[in-house]
């Protein structure tokens, strides 16, 4: 990376904050880089510049862009000198791109405007009582509490009771107690998480995964000084069928596509109708 003295970049970002808000240019303009007979101008700069930067994060950004931009010439000015003058004929692509780009950009601003982003449960229960095959779970998923303490809190020989949340009590005490000595507590059984994902939080090692879920369902092992308690309260296996509230997310995700994709096909439709009936759409066969 090309370096720059700290007291030009200085100067540039000085009068880059000081010029932002005016549009005038001059012939001598500041030229901060250049790539043979091509040049980084100071209003390029201050274009791209992001609002509301601090000096050292403005200073950063400047050396940044500038490198990428002395990158890209010198990669540009390669290409125009070794490419042939068919390959160099970009009008097409760049007409193609622009045409995209506006189009897309209209169509966001279309869905905006008219998206209901509420999707109803029923719409949810729906979907997913109608393509079971697809929540065919690839991973195991339980829900869980766990809390690691250290060897020597106290009334851990209470822990071991109530780990195993035989009744309420037992849950109104673990949470009291791990609240107040826990190093680490976890016990948020409203939502289904992947066991390989408590596995990286709770040692557990030399496990056959499935058997352990299915009928140890509770443990607890001093492992590397520390000493857990995890109580897997419900589960589901791989190949099973993945819960609704485990796939609700992604089942609402899906159904806000279908929305939109059917709001793009309104649009070009509606905009269609209108073209037609403005007779300005014209087809030559001759």
């Amino acid at each position: 990376m090309i370096k720059f003295r700290f007291s030009i970049f200085f100067l540039t970002i000085s009068a880059l904050l000081i010029s932002c808000g005016e549009e005038e240019t001059t012939e001598d303009e500041k030229i901060i880089a250049s790539v043979n007979d091509v040049n980084l101008t100071e209003s390029e700069l201050l274009y791209h510049l992001p609002e509301g930067l601090s000096e050292s994060d403005s200073l950063q950004f400047v050396e940044t862009y500038t490198e990428q931009w002395i990158q890209e010439q010198v990669v540009y000015q390669k290409a125009k000198e070794v490419l042939p003058d068919k390959s160099q004929n970009v009008d097409y692509q760049l007409e193609d791109y622009k045409r995209s780009l506006l189009i897309y950009t209209y169509e966001q601003y279309y869905i905006q405007d008219r998206l209901d982003t509420v999707v109803p449960m029923s719409e949810i229960q729906q979907y997913y009582d109608e393509n079971l095959e697809d929540f065919v779970l690839k991973d195991y998923i339980v829900k869980v509490v766990y809390a690691k303490y250290t060897p020597n809190t106290p009334d851990l020989e209470k822990v071991d009771q109530w780990y195993r949340l035989k009744n309420e009590d037992d849950w109104i005490n673990l949470q009291s107690h791990a609240n107040l000595y826990s190093v680490k507590f976890f016990n948020d059984t409203s939502n289904w998480v992947f066991f390989d994902d408590i596995l990286g939080e709770v040692p557990l090692t030399d496990i056959n995964k499935e058997t352990f879920i299915r009928k140890k369902k509770n443990i607890t092992f001093e492992e590397e000084g520390m000493v857990y308690y995890m109580n897997v309260v419900d589960s589901k296996l791989q190949d099973e069928i993945s819960p609704i509230e485990f796939e609700h997310d992604k089942i609402r995700g899906i159904l806000l596509n279908i929305k939109m994709n059917e709001l793009r096909k309104e649009l070009k439709s509606e905009l269609y109708k209108d073209a037609q009936n403005a007779n300005i759409i014209k087809v030559y066969n001759d």
